[in-house]
């Protein structure tokens, strides 16, 4: 690593961030969308379209928090892994860790950014319309959205892992 205070501080602020990352991952895909989806009606049953509409009106309370707390924490991955993985380059051989593994925790963490947005928000707008907007001949969906949402959440869970642990693995070298 770094003899450099500030890029082991900013380092393991960023790895912190990563393990927060996994938790709120896990947390979503094992526990949120599970107890949305238990003892789910089948459609054409009387209460199905009642159960799909509540999932529509719980899922801003459930990912909300992700836009505002955890987006800023993946930015702050990037431009922190980033930070540190441009300080050891500039290091060169002096520098006691290796700069690219910074750099592929920081490009982890703009693949969990990207793919929030381009994949996961159309499903998370799909949940929100269950509230009023879908029309109720497409409320069968209601249920496979949500599973879709866990399955899709998964990259969230992997990309922070492996981001950081790589830096963790560079940091204590």
């Amino acid at each position: 690593m770094s003899d450099n205070v500030l890029v082991k501080f900013v380092a393991g602020t960023c790895i912190g961030f990563s393990f927060i990352l996994v938790g709120n991952a896990i947390t979503q895909t094992y526990m949120t969308v599970p107890a949305l989806v238990v003892d789910f009606p089948k459609p054409g049953t009387a209460e199905h379209t009642s159960r799909a509409r509540l999932i529509g009106k719980q899922w801003p309370l459930c990912w909300s928090v992700g836009n505002v707390f955890f987006r800023p924490i993946s930015t702050f991955g990037i431009i922190g892994y980033g930070f540190s993985a441009y300080t050891l380059y500039r290091e060169g051989p002096l520098a006691r860790a290796d700069w690219r593994w910074f750099a592929v925790a920081a490009a982890l963490h703009l693949t969990t950014v990207v793919h929030s947005a381009i994949n996961m928000q159309p499903i998370n707008d799909k949940l929100e319309a269950l509230a009023e907007r879908t029309p109720e001949k497409e409320l069968v969906q209601a249920e496979g959205i949500a599973r879709r949402w866990a399955s899709w959440n998964r990259v969230r869970l992997v990309t922070p892992v492996l981001a950081g642990g790589l830096a963790l693995w560079q940091l204590i070298q």
